[in-house]
């Protein structure tokens, strides 16, 4: 874990950047995905993550931080349920020789509380660390992301913005968004779908506003299948 965390504390952290052949940087890490089997609306059978595991692999991804949807209106995985599912889908890997390390996170739907339950261990941060993966609706209020993330930080949490570029009010306005990092603490993860224009023109200009300003921290495939979803990152580093 140590490892992962001196990557969280490093100012490039996972951004967009091809990772060269060495020894100390075998690959890329992705912080945002949702392989854990039969959990959400991630892989649908074992199969289908084994499957999106090898084609991780082929991307260039070394380690995986699992997050399942965590929300308070759905039955969702427990924190104990997490670390269970992952010690089995990496032992059938590791047999596989399927070269991805796991690690448990959640990505956590925002609501009141939300702190608290971090608190009490009942919500994954990112492989055991301070970061916390949040997500809002895409039409949420700034305000209200901004004192939300705010809040997560006054309890001593590092908030990452999932799919910052989903959030037309923040990233409406290059200065809002470059203010929210600042007033409320926080990280912004981009998905690498749409830094390649996967997701329209309009998700790809506004990531290509927010590398150019940059604000942002992280790349998550924001994976789903093996299919159209895919883990895929290398050809966003490309």
């Amino acid at each position: 874990m140590d490892e992962l965390k001196d990557i969280y504390g490093s100012k490039i952290m996972n951004r967009v950047k091809k990772v060269h052949e060495s020894k100390d940087i075998p690959g890329f890490i992705d912080i945002h995905c949702h392989v854990l089997p039969m959990v959400d609306d991630g892989a649908q059978s074992t199969e289908m993550a084994l499957d999106m595991l090898r084609i991780a692999a082929d991307e260039g991804i070394w380690k995986m931080i699992l997050t399942p949807h965590q929300k308070a209106d759905r039955r969702c995985v427990t924190p104990e349920g997490i670390v269970k599912r992952i010690e089995i889908l990496q032992k059938k890997a590791d047999e596989l020789k399927i070269p991805v390390k796991l690690f448990p996170g959640n990505e956590i739907f925002y609501r009141h509380g939300l702190a608290e339950l971090l608190e009490q261990g009942k919500i994954r941060t990112l492989a055991n660390s301070h970061y916390v993966l949040i997500e809002f609706l895409p039409g949420e209020d700034y305000a209200y992301i901004r004192d939300a993330i705010g809040r997560v930080a006054s309890f001593g949490y590092w908030p990452v913005v999932a799919h910052v570029e989903r959030y037309v009010n923040v990233i409406k306005d290059m200065e809002k968004a470059e203010r929210l990092k600042e007033d409320a603490g926080c990280y912004f993860q981009v998905n690498a779908s749409s830094v390649v224009g996967e997701q329209g023109f309009a998700a790809k200009n506004v990531v290509k506003k927010l590398l150019k300003a940059g604000l942002v921290d992280f790349v998550g495939t924001d994976a789903h299948s093996d299919g159209s979803r895919a883990p895929r990152l290398r050809k966003c580093a490309g």
